[in-house]
């Protein structure tokens, strides 16, 4: 027994007892397993399969080895995988999947103070809805995320830290309806769509029963999905400029629209509205320099909007 492919082999014949299935498993021809097989038998010296026409039966040498397969392939898939993150790591480039709302706050204004400092612009920044972010993590094609993390805490692979967040408040364009209100409850808004990222299912119990042309319950999520569902802040304030609909964030985020009276803050607040997000990575992943660096620098410009 002297490679990975030794045990598989093995392994392969014990389960499906025939070596046309194990051959496709293990993706080789019939008879270069034969032959693999043949030469290992050969090497250890003890027949490790009892051959019929139509199948084949491990002997008590196969099962020694298949006693203790399992936890050797599994050790070495684990070595490569430490390895190829550890080279990831190494590399001078990263990826953040960032949420809008902090892309918004902070995430936008640290990434381009770290490339100003940088020689070559090395690191990508895509934003995405708080799932997409998680899924980008877990799937390795981000190295960090920037997003809320509550749900992030169900997943024993990732690990959190808070980064910041405040109070949000609803607001409209001021030529909308409810513009001109003094009081307005969530039947009021409830009324109007909503622009706004995908909410996790976690919201919906403080929200009406019905929700009216707000937006709908994803079926088979059980998230909140607004009517208007986008993944940039950007997108939430040009849906309320050029239509009837309202969104939600921290007011420090529309202050210069608010000064030029272009929107407006509507008459309703919850302890519960806030705005809240950290950084999220898989508890495996090592950090670059170049992804400390960003994070430090992330961080000081968080320190100095106060968001």
């Amino acid at each position: 027994m002297r490679t990975l492919r030794d045990l598989k082999i093995v392994r392969a014949l014990a389960a499906h007892r025939n070596f046309a299935r194990a051959s496709e498993e293990l993706g080789m021809a019939q008879p270069t397993l034969s032959r693999a097989l043949a030469r290992l038998e050969t090497l250890m010296g003890v027949r490790l399969f009892e051959r019929t026409r139509t199948s084949v039966v491990p002997t008590v040498y196969a099962e020694i080895v298949l006693e203790r397969c399992d936890a050797l392939i599994a050790g070495f898939e684990d070595i490569v995988q430490t390895v190829d993150n550890s080279k990831k790591a190494g590399t001078a480039d990263f990826r953040i999947s960032a949420g809008p709302f902090a892309a918004e706050a902070v995430v936008l204004a640290g990434f381009a103070a770290h490339a100003a400092k940088q020689r070559r612009p090395s690191g990508r920044l895509v934003v995405r809805d708080w799932r997409t972010c998680l899924e980008d993590v877990l799937a390795g094609y981000s190295t960090l995320a920037i997003t809320d993390t509550q749900s992030a805490n169900a997943y024993e692979e990732l690990e959190t830290a808070p980064l910041g967040g405040g109070p949000a408040a609803f607001f409209c364009h001021c030529r909308h309806p409810l513009a001109r209100e003094n009081a307005i409850g969530w039947a009021d808004l409830m009324r109007y769509p909503w622009a706004l990222t995908l909410m996790q299912g976690r919201w919906l119990d403080l929200l009406p029963d019905d929700l009216g042309a707000a937006g709908r319950v994803d079926p088979k999520t059980g998230e909140f999905v607004p009517a208007i569902c986008v993944d940039s802040f950007s997108a939430m304030t040009a849906a309320v400029r050029n239509g009837r609909a309202i969104s939600a964030a921290p007011p420090s985020f529309i202050r210069d629209e608010l000064e030029r009276g272009e929107l407006v803050v509507l008459p309703l607040s919850e302890a519960w509205m806030r705005i809240e997000y950290g950084l999220v990575w898989r508890k495996d992943q090592k950090w670059s320099r170049n992804l400390s660096d960003f994070v430090d620098t992330l961080q000081a410009v968080q320190t100095t909007t106060g968001l």
